[in-house]
């Protein structure tokens, strides 16, 4: 297998403490190969864990490449181009390369989002906003940005233009009172985005955990939980997509692969389960340590997707001007697995 900037030494002794939980059986035919693409935080620490645990094998899948991009935009447009064969994406940018970028996709299966319920009373303490919500807004103490509004005319680095980060930014901006469109939003890798906000190049970085801890770590404050205020009842924010000529032309091998991701999702809300994903996640895949990462909050891993995940961030796209018209995202969700 060719993971890109993975190493397996990473996965000694994962496979070993997964085997009596895989139970996993020789395929009766051969398995088909798959190519994945991602990004590198916690949670997709998913995709390496199901394949030493032999889950993907087990559904007739063999995962022969991971890809590791820096942000879901490049991700999509490696899918399109065939490079890969599923990728992970918040919903954010799925629906901009959807509407915006014409893509013929289709949402196959959660990542990882929010436990049902847990969203509304997060919306109104901070506390436990900061336990659910993996993604940050790292600033300098000393540097005088205290609310989001704030931000307004302000540096901020996001990992790609017009997804997550940004969006949801803008949102906790304007909401506050604030200008989103006087941002200077440039793009930076998650690790260089922590130091530029401690040198002083930038005024603030978005984050996703492990960085989102490492901010704290480094001296650094999160201003806010951005996902908990954009997001209103959706479960699940990031997402496995494929293209819609892929999932049509490899209906078994896309069942397979949700009936992978449902599995694995299941084992990783357990407290086991999430260690090992964090061991096969840190420290090659994310490039942070394993006992920083271990310091971060477990991203909780949805059982399925519903119509609200995708709508819902549209009808706010659109009201921030992400989104020219209206989208019909019912065309993006493809019948789930259960």
């Amino acid at each position: 297998m060719n993971i890109r900037k993975y190493a397996a030494a990473g996965i000694v002794g994962v496979v070993a403490a997964s085997a009596a939980l895989a139970a996993v059986a020789a395929p009766a035919a051969a398995a088909t190969d798959i190519k994945i693409g991602t990004v590198g935080i916690n949670a997709m620490g998913v995709v390496p864990w199901a394949q030493s645990a032999g889950i993907f094998a087990k559904n007739g899948l063999d995962v022969t490449d991971i890809q590791i991009y820096p942000a879901p935009p490049p991700s999509l447009a490696a899918l399109a181009a065939g490079a890969v064969d599923f990728v992970y994406s918040p919903s954010i940018p799925i629906i901009n390369a959807y509407a915006n970028g014409g893509m013929a996709l289709k949402v196959v299966a959660p990542a990882d989002g929010f436990a049902p319920g847990r969203l509304a009373a997060a919306k109104k303490d901070a506390v436990l906003a900061a336990k659910l919500d993996d993604t940050g807004v790292c600033v300098s103490p000393t540097s005088g940005i205290t609310r989001w509004k704030d931000l307004a005319g302000k540096t901020v680095s996001v990992p790609a233009r017009g997804a997550q980060g940004e969006v949801t930014v803008a949102y906790s901006v304007k909401r506050d009172g604030g200008n989103p469109a006087s941002i200077n939003f440039v793009t930076l890798p998650f690790g260089a985005a922590l130091d530029a906000v401690e040198s002083g190049k930038t005024d603030a970085a978005f984050t996703v955990e492990p960085f989102t801890s490492l901010c704290k770590d480094n001296g650094l404050k999160n201003l806010g939980s951005p996902a908990i205020g954009f997001f209103t009842t959706e479960t699940a924010v990031g997402m496995w997509v494929t293209t819609a000529k892929f999932a049509a032309e490899n209906p078994t091998a896309v069942k397979a692969f949700q009936k992978s991701i449902a599995e694995v999702n299941r084992f990783g809300n357990t407290k086991k389960g999430w260690d090992l994903i964090l061991q096969s996640a840190n420290p090659t895949y994310t490039e942070v340590d394993l006992d920083t990462a271990r310091k971060s909050s477990p991203s909780f891993l949805p059982s399925t997707i519903v119509k609200n995940d995708l709508s819902n961030p549209a009808s706010k796209m659109l009201e921030l001007g992400y989104l020219k018209k209206p989208v019909d995202v019912a065309g993006l969700l493809l019948k789930q697995y259960r």
